[in-house]
Formats: structure tokens, sequence, C-alpha cells
């Protein structure tokens, strides 16, 4: 199971792309991996054949490092592995095929178990650093050990071919100590009668709950990401110090804007706009990027202005970003926010397009939504919560004018944005909404 994300611990087997016996080669989508972020591809890095399929689709909780199938260099060792079930079936083999051994060899194997050689740290360092890292696997797994093994890599290293081809040429686990010691003939005992056990008295049944009526429901299992999602949520509220502060926008330039591009054949979203002046507004207050050193316990300036975009998919909740956005004119955001938001939908993102981000903005004014307070997104401090766009009346020149608004909330670890920073970020923002020519450019 590949760690797609830096805080995967565990996966599901959504699905197989290929079966055994099928050819590989490098980059090739081996499966589909429902990780704590999203369904990703799981790409091959190797040529050779799918000799077994270890762990079959649909499996859910399947922890990082457990091996998930078995490939080969060459189509003629598949059979070999046809029947393979790792490592129980080696171990049923090994105890089935024990033989009763004579008194003296038990006594011998008695005395010599009582007195265990202990291996120094330092060798078992130097025997374990010969085999490599798949062939310990497939060792454990199949009951082998290294003796059992040819070694033909350097130096006397085991490599995963040594192991596959011992189990191909039939190697077996030599039975153990404690199988000798089970198989073992016992000698005849008389029976002795037993008094018959007195039955327990029976307890007391519980009266069985009645019935509420409407109380009916389908038990609908969550998804991994959902699992995860709720999670770090917890986590996040618990642990970081939210501060909340919130601004008003006049957008009525934003909406003419739009008009305007939209007659001229561009289409432009509310949110594109938004994503385009936060990044200017992050690139006017750079201490408003920024994250908290937990081990420094110190503020850390980002390296660069990457905006994480809150998109709704069937899985849950996913945040695919837009990399370095204060160079990026209007337009090309718009485009990018278009095609990652239909690829998150479609669970076709890359690790790197939704993983880190150093401000995240989520937008739920298509909703009806008009303010809300998000949680922040670890390891960000800060996060922008936008409403949808409400008509108000102010005064302009001593006269009642009708004007478009929207409220914006901003979700900030208190230790990173203060008071200051916040204000600073928000004013930054709102000119940049209410002056939308210069977004532009």
């Amino acid at each position: 199971m590949p760690a797609l994300s830096p805080t995967m611990a565990q996966g599901n087997v959504a699905s197989w792309n290929v079966k055994e016996g099928d050819e590989v080669a490098p980059g090739d989508m081996l499966a589909d991996i429902e990780t704590d972020k999203a369904t990703l591809g799981w790409e091959n890095m190797d040529d050779g054949f799918i000799a077994k399929i270890l762990v079959p689709a649909g499996t859910k909780d399947v922890a990082v490092g457990t091996p998930l199938a078995l490939l080969v260099e060459d189509a003629d060792s598949v059979p070999a592995f046809k029947d393979y079930k790792g490592g129980a079936s080696a171990g049923s083999s090994s105890d089935s095929n024990a033989k009763p051994a004579s008194a003296d060899a038990e006594a011998a194997a008695a005395s010599t178990s009582s007195k265990p050689a202990e291996q120094k740290p330092q060798q078992q360092q130097e025997a374990n650093s010969r085999i490599g890292p798949a062939a310990q696997w497939l060792l454990r797994d199949s009951g082998l050990s290294a003796s059992d093994v040819q070694p033909t890599g350097p130096h006397g290293i085991i490599t995963k071919g040594d192991v596959l081809a011992a189990i191909q040429g039939g190697a077996k686990p030599k039975p153990s100590t404690q199988a000798k010691e089970d198989a073992r003939p016992s000698e005849p005992q008389a029976a002795k009668p037993q008094a018959p056990a007195a039955s327990p008295p029976a307890a007391q049944a519980a009266p069985a709950p009645k019935p509420q009526p409407g109380a009916r429901y389908t038990d609908t299992p969550n998804s991994q990401i959902r699992k995860i999602i709720a999670q770090r949520l917890l986590e996040s509220k618990t642990k970081i110090p939210h501060a909340y502060f919130s601004a008003t926008a006049n957008i009525d330039g934003v909406a003419a804007l739009r008009q305007t591009l939209k007659e001229q054949g561009q289409k432009v979203s509310v949110n594109d706009f938004v994503i385009r002046a936060t990044a200017l507004a992050l690139q006017e207050v750079p201490a408003a990027n920024a994250f908290w050193d937990e081990a420094k316990e110190d503020v850390k300036p980002a390296d660069s202005i990457d905006i994480a975009i809150a998109v709704a998919t069937d899985n849950g909740l996913i945040t695919p970003i837009v990399a370095k956005a204060n160079t990026k004119s209007l337009m090309q955001i718009s485009a990018e926010v278009r095609e990652l938001a239909a690829r998150a939908r479609a669970n076709k993102l890359k690790p790197h397009e939704f993983q880190g981000g150093s401000f995240s903005i989520s937008n739920l004014g298509m909703y009806g939504v008009d303010r809300f307070e998000a949680i922040i997104n670890p390891p960000q401090a800060c996060i922008m919560a936008v409403g949808g766009s409400q008509q108000h009346i102010s005064m302009q020149q001593g006269k009642p004018v009708i004007r478009s608004q929207m409220e914006v909330t901003l979700s900030a670890d208190n230790r990173v944005y203060d008071g200051a920073v916040a204000g600073d970020f928000l004013a930054a923002f709102c000119r940049n909404m209410e002056n939308p020519v210069k977004l532009l450019v």
C-alpha cells in the first residue's frame, strides 16, 4: 500500500486495473487507491508481470506498507504463484509436513532451544543489511529463511528475485521446534471418568426494548476520505486557537466587469476574482502567508503563494491548489480552477495538486449562504469563508443607492494572525475586489 499523501496511514483498494498474468510497464495504473484525501491511481514503476494479487478490490483500511501484489520479471514465473497465499499457507504446509522425531533428537533440540544463541546487534544489523526490503517481506510471508535462498545480488545481497526463485523452485520452510513438539506422538492414557459439569443458572433475560415508531434508518458506511476529514477537523478545532475576522467588499465593479467579459466570450466566475484578489493581498501582506512551526514554536513564512480552493465531491471535500497564484492572470486562474475542479470530481488529481497550499478559500455563496466560519486546514494558518452576494442600501452623496456586497470571514491561527495582520489582509483584499480592473493585469 503506497503512501500517496504525507498524512496517509492506511487506504482502501477501490479497484484493480490489472489482473493476474497481465504484463505491466512503468507508468501503468495498477489500481485505484482511496486515500485520506482522494481516490488516486497507483502508478507502476517497474517492468514485469502481475503474478498474484494479494489484496482484493474493496478491501478497506489497509495499512501503508502492506504488500498488495507480487510482480515477477518474466511470464514463465507467473504460474508458480497461482496458489500462493503468503505466510498462512506456508505455515500450514510446514505443520502438515512435520514428521515425528526420535527421543534423542527431541532431547537435543530441547537442550539447544533452552540455550538460544544470542546474536549481537552488529551481527543482526549486518544480516538484515544483506536482504533487500522486498526480499525481507517475502521471506517472512513465505516462512522461508535466508539460508533457504541462493543470493545473486552484489556482495551476497538477497534480492526479491532470489526469494521468488526459491519459492518457484519449491523451497519449503524448515519445521520449527514447536512443530516437532506438536507432532510428537503422545503416550496413551487411561480415560478417567469425569463428573458432569453443573449447568449454570439461567440468567434472567432482559426485556427487549420496544421499537420506536419512525426510528428506521439506513446505516451507510463512511468513506475513508470522510473519516479522515472528521479526524482532521476535530484536531484542528481543538488544537489550533481559531480567531475570526470579517469584512464586507463592494462587488458592483466585479459584476459589471464579468458582464463585459461575458459579452467578449470570456466566462469568469466571482470565485476567480476572489482567488486573484486573495493572491495579490497575500503578496501585499506577506505576514498573512505563513505557517505556525510547532517544533520551533515560531511563525514560518511560506515559500510561495499557493491557494487551496475547496471543491465538493461525492467522496467528500478536497482542496486542489492553484500554485503560485500571484504570478497568474485572472484568465489563467479561471482556466486552471475549472480544470482542477473537474479532475477533483472525477478523482483524477495527482497528489501534488492537492497536498500543501499556504492559504485556503471556501466559497458557499453559490449555495445561498450569506456568511459562515470555516475550520482551518492544517498545516495552513488561515482559511477564508466567502458568502454570497447580497444587495444592501447605502448612502452616496446624500442619496440612497443599492449596492451588491459580499461578506468574507477569516478563520485564522491566532499564533500567526494578530488583529493587525488580519486587518491589513482584509483591507487589501477588499481594495482589490472593489477595483477589479487591477485584477486583470
